[in-house]
């Protein structure tokens, strides 16, 4: 038997379930005598490519290095495909799965050169992601007693979903890249999501250039609403300058986003 076809064989009756790397390759050994560093489960991941390997087969999703959800051959998976190269600290987005159509970037950028591979990530993977970041907020609230407020991080970068799905836009490639967080139809936003119903919204005067439009979005109750979304120079004639931000009153942006 192949590698291949012993690790099938393990996880056999095992859908859904977590496997551990350590484990499987203590019964691979005792079982078929099979060389544990020659059981390499990253190979075999719908999430994750590795340089070098012919990526046709596919058994599990990658969690971490030590932890793969077996999910079997010819899942109908849905998700980004991701590479960490060489010497790198952080891993790219190389591809994604469609309910199990695979796509990988380069190819479409062999056939396109003009296309930023960052810039293909696709509005259904983006409307699954904004699905997940939304089931991790009711957890990290319901479960752990989190206020909204105390989740910035996370609802922030709910909202640059939520932004991207409205615009029919793409995210930046890093977050904040050049003081904008969405690019649509040319555009560049700048993003910002608050749990307050007042108080100020900042924006540093130093990237101000850097944007076209503002996109706010403001999270109470369990709902994530618009309040405003416009050119920057609208919200300039309500902003104050403190320091090297501008401060521009919530209740006054809402006001402003209704006309």
């Amino acid at each position: 038997m192949t590698i291949y076809e012993q690790i099938k064989e393990y996880c056999k009756g095992k859908m859904n379930q977590i496997i551990e790397v350590h484990e499987i390759k203590r019964q691979l050994k005792c079982k078929y005598g099979t060389n544990p560093d020659s059981v390499i489960l990253s190979d075999y991941c719908y999430n994750r490519y590795n340089k070098g390997i012919v990526f046709d087969k596919h058994l599990f999703q990658y969690i971490n290095r030590n932890s793969y959800k077996y999910i079997g051959e010819n899942y109908p998976y849905t998700g980004l495909i991701f590479h960490k190269p060489k010497g790198k600290d952080v891993e790219d987005v190389v591809g994604e799965w469609n309910n199990g159509k695979k796509t990988i970037f380069e190819e479409l950028i062999q056939n396109s050169p003009s296309l930023n591979k960052y810039g293909n990530i696709s509005n259904n993977q983006i409307i699954k992601l904004y699905e997940e970041y939304n089931q991790i907020l009711k957890y990290e609230m319901s479960l752990l007693n989190c206020k909204p407020t105390e989740l910035r991080h996370l609802l922030g970068r709910i909202g640059e979903f939520l932004c991207a799905i409205h615009t029919n836009g793409s995210l930046a490639r890093q977050p904040n890249q050049h003081g904008f967080d969405v690019m649509s139809n040319g555009r560049r936003i700048s993003v910002k999501t608050t749990a307050q119903t007042s108080g100020f919204i900042t924006i540093n005067q130093n990237t101000f250039d850097d944007f076209d439009d503002f996109f706010v979005v403001q999270y109470i109750r369990d709902e994530f609403k618009i309040i405003y979304y416009g050119s920057k120079e609208n919200i300039q004639g309500i902003a104050r300058t403190y320091g090297n931000k501008y401060e521009i009153d919530i209740k006054r942006l809402k006001t402003l986003g209704e006309n």
